[in-house]
């Protein structure tokens, strides 16, 4: 902190803290424009600021610290940090005395926005003259540090002390503070408005990058920078498939949560666009739906274009869901009745999120499906409405497995579109099959896993599709991907999309999903072969390189086969009636004396479909770069039925 030779001159009498005193008989115009620096901590001493308590211990922190979401936006290597022993730790950090010579106080500021407990202030004659404090309330905020000021010409010629206040016990109960200056001119923006957050409109900077980095899905959508997770607002509306997403503008971690977007007209080549929904209010924007107004139902349509109505919880404690509405197709958004509660917090808990809707022609109403509570049970409340703007309760659901991300979808069952049944699915994609009357769900209580591996969460299917299909998405979650270790300018992606059917088994009905057919556009070079032995198609393979892949293979097995995959040095084994990845078992009993299993593998993510879809697995990762080997072996005699191998070409 630059402190030593302030202090000597105000010892002196020619200098208050900050702010040069100026002679009577110096000219006008020596006095110095420069800003003067008050504090910025960099030598790692406190100097003559004295703490108190424990939050902010005896010295600057270096930024982070433990348990803390990385702190950015400082200058230099030190800041003041009160996280120190969590958000549970409180005190106080006091200035020496100054005096007030310039019209502008500038400085950075971050954490907490609890108005007198988590703030920086300026304290005039005993009495706070100024006061800021950081700018996150609700969880999804950044820890991210804003440029602010304050206006203190009516303060010039007095003195005070500043303080920098942590009091607050509990979430975002810290603040940081850096770069504290004097000056002649504003800069940032006025301390009052920082709980409107900074600048998330971020897309223009993204248009500087593109998907040539070595770890880029090449067939799997990811943001072109930053954070991505949930699918949201999926819907099909004049030729484009939308895909909103959550998304942090500032980073490559969760924070921030604003509705990214992305279109395409084929579900496999995607182009992003500006950020859709962003925060508001000191809340930010979590996981919803859209659905397309097809009879005006809102009362918002404007020429022949079709409304997009979208349904998201706005993440303010207590949480509650609103509304935004566009008009040109998706490229902008207006939030319905300011962005108020179109359905309130119902008490269950803080969190309720994630709403559902869409349209349900035989009872010719709209239907919203809202997670509320975890618990044993867990609780789903089922919405109805006119017009989308006045919702009433209608049932519940209660089941131990329900969490986060509902989605409720109508699916022909044996593809007889006369035979219909609907699955309700949570985040985890368990699910239940059973029948929806537009108000009810009911269901035989049997509860199944619609994918086996360690990276699929809070997939949804899109709304209003063109064809008789359901596809759906998923997040791939989870940190076990070279994203962030190699440098990548985004993190996290999302599944390829797959369909969704339902057929009869020996175990009831059961969910299929199968990747969509529209990847048949990035197929560049195929190898097939048909009713072979092991060594021969062992041997195309081992001629055969490729990055991009997607295999299928129909093999004659017995419970006491076994057969070992290579796919780029990724290892995947057949034994004891189901295939091995890692850590996950996917089930595939022989059917008939054979089992298939098809896999797609792209730069950093491998998902497999046993049995045609009986069992799906989708999983991250960490490929060597510049393997292309593909192989087969076993010990035994096993008879190839099928092999088709397609080489992908990229879809950037």
């Amino acid at each position: 902190m630059i402190l030593t030779s302030v202090f000597r001159l105000l010892s002196l009498g020619m200098l208050s803290l900050g702010l040069l005193l100026i002679p009577a008989t110096l000219p006008a115009q020596a006095i110095p424009q420069d800003d003067i620096v008050i504090a910025n901590f960099e030598d790692n001493s406190y100097g003559q600021w004295k703490p108190s308590g424990e939050a902010f211990g005896t010295q600057p922190a270096a930024g982070t610290l433990d348990g803390q979401m990385e702190v950015s936006g400082y200058e230099g290597k030190y800041l003041v940090n009160s996280y120190r022993g969590g958000d549970q730790a409180t005190g106080t950090l006091t200035s020496p005395p100054l005096t007030i010579e310039r019209p502008y106080v500038t400085f950075l500021i971050g954490g907490g926005a609890h108005a007198r407990e988590t703030c920086l202030n300026l304290v005039v004659n005993d009495k706070i003259a100024r006061t800021a404090t950081g700018p996150n309330l609700a969880s999804g905020g950044s820890e991210r540090l804003i440029q602010v000021y304050w206006d203190v010409k009516d303060l010039v010629g007095q003195n005070g002390v500043l303080q920098i206040v942590d009091l607050h016990r509990g979430g975002w109960g810290h603040i940081n503070v850096d770069d504290i200056r004097a000056s002649n001119r504003p800069a940032g923006i006025p301390a009052a408005d920082i709980t409107k957050g900074p600048d998330l409109q971020t897309f223009a900077s993204y248009e500087e990058v593109g998907y040539d980095q070595p770890y880029r899905p090449q067939f799997h959508f990811s943001s072109l920078r930053n954070w991505l997770n949930d699918p949201n607002g999926m819907v099909y509306l004049d030729g484009e498939y939308h895909l909103f997403f959550q998304h942090n503008p500032l980073a490559n971690k969760w924070g921030n949560m604003t509705w990214g977007h992305a279109v395409s007209q084929d579900m496999v080549h995607w182009q992003q666009l500006p950020h859709a929904i962003l925060p508001y209010e000191g809340g930010t924007i979590f996981s919803g739906t859209a659905a397309v107004d097809v009879d005006n139902t809102l009362g918002m349509q404007n020429g022949e274009v079709k409304t997009l109505v979208a349904a998201f919880t706005f993440a303010k404690s207590p949480f509650y869901q609103a509304m935004a509405y566009s008009t040109d197709r998706g490229r902008t958004f207006e939030l319905w009745n300011e962005g108020k509660a179109v359905v309130p917090n119902n008490g269950y808990d803080d969190g309720e999120r994630d709403p559902k809707i869409f349209w349900h022609e035989p009872s010719q109403k709209w239907v919203m499906i809202l997670w509320v509570k975890q618990a044993k049970p867990g609780r789903v409340l089922f919405f109805s409405s006119d017009d989308l703007r006045n919702w009433t309760e209608v049932s519940q659901f209660d089941r131990d497995w329900v969490f986060e991300c509902m989605d409720l979808v109508e699916l022909s069952v044996d593809g007889d579109p006369a035979n219909k049944k609907w699955l309700l699915y949570d985040a985890s994609f368990e699910y239940e099959v059973g029948e929806f009357d537009g108000k009810t769900f009911t269901t035989d209580k049997q509860v199944k896993r619609g994918d086996y591996g360690p990276n699929y969460y809070a997939a949804q299917s899109f709304n209003n599709m063109p064809d008789e299909r359901c596809v759906s998405i998923g997040w791939m979650r989870g940190e076990n991907h070279p994203f962030i270790s190699q440098g990548m300018p985004f993190n996290q992606q999302m599944s390829f999309p797959t369909t969704m059917q339902l057929r009869t088994t020996s175990e009831g009905l059961k969910l299929y999903r199968w990747p969509v057919q529209e990847i048949e556009k990035l197929y560049e070079e195929t190898v097939t072969l048909e009713a072979t032995d092991l060594k021969a198609a062992a041997q195309k393979l081992q001629e055969f390189p490729a990055e991009l892949v997607d295999l299928s293979i129909e093999f004659e097995a017995k419970e006491s086969t076994e057969l070992l995959f290579y796919l780029r040095g990724e290892k995947i084994t057949y034994r004891d009636g189901a295939f091995h990845y890692g850590n996950t078992i996917v089930p595939a009993k022989p059917q008939d004396g054979v089992v298939s299993l098809r896999v797609l593998v792209d730069r950093a993510s491998v998902e497999l479909f046993a049995n045609q879809g009986a069992a799906v697995s989708t999983h991250y990762a960490i490929l060597e770069p510049f393997n292309r080997s593909l192989g087969l072996h076993s010990d035994q005699e096993v008879n190839i039925r099928k092999l088709v191998v397609h080489r992908l070409k990229s879809a950037w």
